[in-house]
């Protein structure tokens, strides 16, 4: 057997397989081979033949020698997701797909790398997620500002914010309306994957603070307790409150709202950087307007045509990462790797490398041909020198 067909990684055509969003049929069809070979491949109870590889590879639009890789991260055991429906079950085997490359990716810039060491203060959380009150949680989003030194003003950059304390940031496509973030926390150093489809400053800004207060709140909550549908709203609502209370501390809000109203509300959104929607929500956990007054709120939103759409909403590009996309380019640039043995190192396909790190297009490999340049004569040519 031909060395090539015993590497063969059933994993990684599984990994591949989902990353694209195929399924088995789907997957046989492009590739012409049978359905039930594929399940066989992916179980690893046969291995493919060398054309074979080459088709699934073309048809997975990865390099063949992917499929030779063992997997060498540990694979995400517990995230926290906005929406645990059936609907976007399918959009999670996605983006999971290929956050296990992202964190593969990752792995092999910290070979050349030391990232900001991850700085979190000892809080004093419980381990029952319960009995976290909201008190609580206001406190605990305080001590964080604190600890962070970043004062009790607006914070100029959520994700940068992240980065520099050790928590890094991926931004990719979720194709599904319900889908907005996830977080997972792992040393060393925890993640927070937002959502690139809609490009909306101030909601990823909130996504940020949203899954950070996942990793405070929840590192101790189990799957189970997650997959638990009245335990999942009760550890969403937390995350909200957490959110809302990091973004916009109590004092310091309240001192600056003048009004209770839709107008004060856009009129601090660019001071802020959060939404006119969430200060409503914030308004009333911190009993700056009662029942009815949100009411009343929400339908004058609504008059406005600002639920789905607000002022400013496309004033500002959402805040992207640095640390993944920077770390690949000093490789580059102090030839420390080509952008070739970069190809060839991560096993992906450079358009994949290039959507992962944010870098524009063709920066790993440029498929445009060379612009053509004409040269001077040798100095012992019959071209006569100009003089005077």
């Amino acid at each position: 057997m031909p060395p090539g067909i015993q590497t063969f990684n059933n994993e990684r055509l599984s990994q591949a397989r989902k990353a694209r969003g195929l399924t088995a049929v789907s997957l046989s069809s492009l590739a012409d081979v049978s359905s039930v070979s594929i399940s066989q491949y992916e179980k690893g109870t046969h291995k493919p033949q060398q054309d074979v590889q080459d088709r699934l590879a073309k048809a997975l639009n990865v390099p063949v020698n992917f499929f030779f890789n063992n997997i060498r991260i540990d694979k995400p055991r517990k995230l926290f997701y906005r929406s645990m429906s059936a609907a976007t079950k399918g959009s999670r085997t996605r983006t999971e797909s290929r956050y296990e490359w992202a964190l593969e990716l990752t792995d092999y810039l910290m070979e050349f790398f030391d990232f900001p060491v991850l700085n979190l203060p000892n809080l004093d959380i419980p381990r029952d997620h319960t009995k976290l009150d909201t008190f609580t949680i206001e406190s605990l989003a305080r001590d964080l500002r604190d600890y962070w030194n970043l004062g009790m003003g607006p914070i100029s950059n959520m994700v940068r914010t992240l980065e520099s304390n050790g928590i890094l940031t991926w931004r990719t496509a979720f194709e599904a309306e319900t889908l907005d973030a996830f977080s997972e926390f792992r040393l060393p150093h925890p993640f927070v994957v937002l959502s690139s489809d809609k490009e909306n400053y101030f909601r990823s800004r909130f996504d940020a603070a949203h899954e950070l207060g996942h990793l405070i709140l929840h590192k101790d909550v189990d799957q189970t307790t997650i997959n638990t549908p009245a335990d999942f709203k009760i550890i969403e609502t937390q995350a909200h409150l957490f959110a809302g209370a990091f973004l916009l501390p109590a004092t310091s809000y309240d001192n600056e709202l003048w009004a209770a109203s839709i107008d004060a509300f856009r009129s601090l959104k660019p001071r802020w950087n959060v939404s006119i929607a969430m200060q409503i929500m914030r308004s009333r956990q911190l009993g700056l307007v009662n029942d009815a007054q949100e009411k009343r709120l929400w339908i004058n939103l609504s008059r406005r045509k600002w639920r789905t759409k607000e002022p400013l909403d496309d004033s500002t590009p959402a805040e992207k990462p640095s640390l993944i996309g920077e770390s690949i380019k000093m490789l580059v640039d102090g030839k420390v790797k080509s952008r070739g043995q970069l190809a060839l190192d991560l096993s992906l396909n450079p358009m994949d490398i290039e959507i992962i790190c944010e870098l524009p297009d063709g920066y790993i490999f440029d498929k445009r041909p060379e612009i053509a340049k004409p040269e001077f004569k040798s100095s012992d040519s019959n071209v006569l020198s100009f003089t005077r």
